[in-house]
């Protein structure tokens, strides 16, 4: 465990933890967020940033590309943040460090985000950007699904609903601590209650509230972990043994398994949920460039379509 993760559990439980006992503030937890990221450095230069505007002729919310100079893959990309907040900003040094160590192009989805767009706006757009890709003559077998938190439950709902829609299917899924469990019921949200440095457990069926406004949580395209995982590309799943969603981990993997669905889980200790967009760590640094590998590894093993 390095000296930076170590400082970084103890300013998050101060500041983040300590600091959202109380009802959940839509407004105040955006503004955190997006103050933290105005202090972020621009893209290495030899990643090339372009950002896309939301084009309501094909349904596309806004999204930008991070880039090495000649990508052989593509990263579909959903970041995290309880559906309710973190931007395209607040992910871009993780999105650009992936890009080199996948040597990848990473598209960043602006997904819209609850109270004010409740699901299914945010599968609509993950989707909507998925067909684009699809049009502009991507070759599916050349694409990861990626996202972290509640972008990692995007990444495996984005890959049920283009199932459900006869759509072809990418390569592979890299999900970083993904939130797959809206009702939150996995047994860490309990067990795992005093050990997880950022959250408190009342917020996060706080949050899924914001994005379900009355819609079952049981539905597979809200909560994946309640869907049928049978056919679905490879999974890469990383997790912090202290965690309180280390259990949608645990229970995905397993099911993935049982399913068919080739499924690596990959366990961290003492690190705080999502590590790997931290990029001060070096344990984040590490976890990228296994994750860069995973990429390259399903991409290139992957020469034809897969079929929904």
């Amino acid at each position: 465990m390095s000296v930076q993760s170590i400082i970084t559990n103890l300013v998050l439980r101060w500041q983040f933890k300590n600091g959202s006992k109380g009802p959940l503030n839509v407004a105040t937890a955006r503004h955190k967020v997006d103050k933290l990221a105005d202090r972020y450095p621009p893209p290495p230069k030899e990643i090339k940033h372009t950002p896309v505007p939301a084009n309501a002729t094909k349904g596309l919310c806004a999204a930008e590309w991070l880039s090495v100079a000649q990508p052989r893959r593509t990263v579909l990309y959903f970041h995290g943040g309880g559906y309710f907040f973190c931007s395209l900003k607040t992910h871009r040094p993780t999105c650009a460090y992936l890009a080199r160590t996948a040597q990848a192009r990473v598209l960043s989805v602006d997904y819209r985000m609850a109270p004010e767009n409740p699901f299914p706006a945010a599968v609509d757009d993950a989707v909507a950007w998925w067909k684009e890709l699809l049009a502009q003559g991507t070759n599916p077998a050349e694409v990861v699904f990626a996202g972290d938190s509640a972008g990692g439950g995007l990444a495996l709902a984005c890959l049920l609903a283009a199932r459900q829609q006869g759509l072809p299917l990418p390569a592979g899924a890299l999900l970083f601590s993904p939130w797959a469990d809206l009702s939150c019921s996995g047994e860490t949200m309990k067990t795992k209650a005093r050990d997880d440095v950022m959250f408190n457990p009342h917020l996060l069926p706080e949050a899924a509230a914001l994005y379900l406004k009355g819609h079952s949580a049981q539905d597979p395209l809200v909560s994946p972990i309640f869907g049928d995982l049978t056919g679905l590309p490879e999974l890469y799943i990383f997790a912090s043994e202290h965690e309180i969603l280390l259990s949608d981990s645990l229970r995905l993997h397993d099911k993935a398994r049982q399913q068919g669905v080739k499924s690596t889980l990959t366990l961290r200790q003492r690190l705080p949920h999502v590590w790997p967009t931290m990029l001060m760590l070096p344990e984040a640094r590490q976890d990228l460039k296994l994750s860069g590998d995973f990429v390259a590894r399903v991409t290139s093993a992957a020469p034809q379509a897969r079929a929904a």
